[in-house]
């Protein structure tokens, strides 16, 4: 197997490495969060659940607010029609006041997403009323009749009947979302209905008080009706029913509520009721009983008020509460994520990298190319080691390899020119190269063994080293030089022409007959040598130094210090 293909597979291993690595982490991950899921969501739900609690009981504090006002317009209403011309102009602006609070709480309502037809029903009928209300008030007081006062009154009063399918419809949708609420609704109502019916018990004296007569039956009948229904509601806000909040503030409003409205109020009635209702000579007048009445209502107004306000405030701390453990849950499993993701990553910072960085070096190693390894912050002691190993691994290695470059410098260079040896020329020759067009030179030092046989050996290599210096002179790195056997000299180019290397050829002769050499005996010596010139595109190596072969044997045929090329018959 190749070293790439066993670095391919080291780091397909490695890779599987951190890929289950990860698929852990990732199963980790999916496990940490299926058992968060369960607990997100249940606070999830609360949250949003308790969120909607808080917004219905906003709107459904709206819904009643605007009931009220509705039923609190009758009292300045009231006053207007039984006022007398010197008090009318105050009684007009308080119930155009009473008028402007009720229009603004409807628009509200619309903006608050109410059915529209809904709200213009009350608002027809609202207008109703007010017209003749507001007719009324520009008649003469001694023309106002029992009817017409009485038309007026029950104008209002349906007008507020017509306002229950708005609190129907909006007790309904919060039912939809919250099934917990409906004890909350029934009080609600309860309490909104209490003010109500306490209105409608005192509006019933208005007109035979305003008339000076003695009250009708059906005064009568629907005052002891509204009575009953007063008092059914007051029992089921009692503390043992349905109960309110337990509140300081609820527990003393209720109980002045019994103390002013339950007990004054109602003797108030029954008072007028009794000294008025059979002769029509009541002790106040309709305008002091108005207000009179209006003021002992009071504290039902503010028990509902505070009722809704300490629901509110419930329903926020349960919101409040709600959020915080949303907060709480989702912490604890950002933390456990976090956890298992720094896990991961410490496993592959600490571990897994420096591992891969150790089989990178081996791989490295292994292709002779250099291995640097330092350990980093963090690394764990056993990683120290490895890279510890890897390091006196890597040393010996470069001491083989240094060695080894020794052993190949012998195996291909000859030992007396330092140029390469003829098998070293031989294995460059050999090798097949698309498309190479290459060009052998070889060249023989003329009468060398005359040379030796004179001057001796020790000289014949002097003369020999000095051919291989200038052959380097004249090739320069263009080409592979070689002492291809005794005095016989290669070049091989790889690039160029024939012509080029002809010309080298040339130029090597002539540097080698005009460089002048010092023999043992002090003669001055000049050196020739003889050339041969061969090769082609697409040449083999054996063909071309055949060639090249013939064409120095006709150099030297031809007297020698000769250059001769082979030319290829045409």
């Amino acid at each position: 197997m190749s070293l790439s293909s066993d670095a391919d597979t080291n780091a397909g291993r490695l890779g599987g490495l951190r890929g289950r690595l990860w698929y852990m982490a990732v199963l980790a991950i999916a496990c940490t969060l299926l058992l968060a899921t369960s607990t997100l969501s249940t606070s999830v739900e609360a949250f949003h659940k308790a969120r909607s609690g808080a917004e219905d009981m906003r709107q459904f504090t709206a819904i009643f607010n605007a009931a009220n006002l509705i039923s609190a317009e009758r009292g300045p209403a009231n006053n207007l029609m039984t006022a007398s011309e010197q008090k009318r102009f105050e009684a007009v602006r308080a119930w155009r006041g009473f008028m402007r609070d009720t229009d603004a709480a409807l628009d509200d309502l619309e903006r608050r997403g109410i059915p529209g037809d809904m709200i213009s029903r009350v608002r027809v009928q609202l207008d109703t009323g007010r017209a003749l209300i507001a007719a009324l008030a520009h008649t003469p007081r001694a023309a106002r009749s029992y009817q017409e006062i009485r038309t007026a009154i029950e104008a209002m009063f349906v007008a507020r009947d017509y306002y229950k399918p708005i609190i129907a419809w909006q007790s309904g949708e919060i039912l939809k979302q919250d099934q917990e609420l409906s004890a909350i609704i029934v009080q609600g109502i309860a309490l909104s209905d209490m003010r109500e019916y306490a209105g409608r018990l005192g509006s019933y004296l208005i007109a035979p008080m305003a008339a000076g007569i003695a009250m009708p039956p059906q005064d009568t009948a629907a005052s002891n009706a509204a009575r009953g229904r007063l008092l059914e509601i007051w029992e089921l806000l009692a503390p043992n029913a349905l109960a309110l909040p337990e509140t300081v503030a609820i527990r003393t409003m209720r109980a002045q509520a019994e103390g002013t409205f339950m007990r004054q109020g109602l003797s108030l009635i029954d008072e007028q009721m009794g000294l008025g209702g059979k002769t029509g000579q009541s002790t106040l007048d309709a305008v002091s009983f108005t207000n009179r009445y209006v003021a002992m209502m009071q504290p039902l107004g503010e028990m509902r008020n505070i009722y809704f306000k300490e629901i509110a405030l419930q329903l926020e701390a349960r919101e409040h509460d709600a959020l915080s453990a949303l907060y709480r849950n989702g912490l604890t499993t950002a933390v456990l994520l976090l956890l298992v993701v720094g896990l991961v990553a410490s496993v592959q910072v600490y571990i897994l990298r420096p591992l891969l960085k150790g089989a990178q070096a081996v791989i490295a190693l292994a292709d002779e190319r250099p291995a640097v390894l330092a350990s980093g912050p963090g690394e764990v002691r056993e990683i120290q080691r490895l890279y510890s190993a890897i390091g006196i691994l890597s040393e010996r290695l470069d001491e083989r390899a240094v060695l080894t470059r020794k052993l190949e410098a012998l195996a291909t260079t000859d030992g007396l020119t330092g140029l390469l040896n003829r098998r070293a020329l031989e294995a460059y020759g050999e090798k097949k190269v698309a498309g190479a067009v290459r060009f052998l030179v070889l060249l023989d030092v003329d009468h060398f063994k005359s040379i030796n046989d004179r001057y001796g050996h020790p000289f014949g290599d002097t003369v020999l080293r000095a051919i291989a210096d200038l052959m380097r002179g004249s090739a320069g790195m263009s080409a592979h030089l070689a002492r291809f056997g005794g005095e016989e000299f290669a070049m091989l180019f790889e690039t160029g022409s024939l012509a080029e290397a002809t010309n080298t050829a040339r130029h090597l002769k002539s540097a080698i007959a005009n460089h002048a050499l010092t023999a043992p005996d002090g003669e001055r010596l000049t050196v020739t040598a003889s050339f041969g010139v061969a090769g082609g595109p697409h040449l083999p190596w054996n063909a071309m130094l055949a060639h090249a072969d013939a064409a120095l044997y006709r150099a030297k045929s031809a007297g020698r210090n000769r250059v001769r090329v082979f030319h290829a018959p045409v």
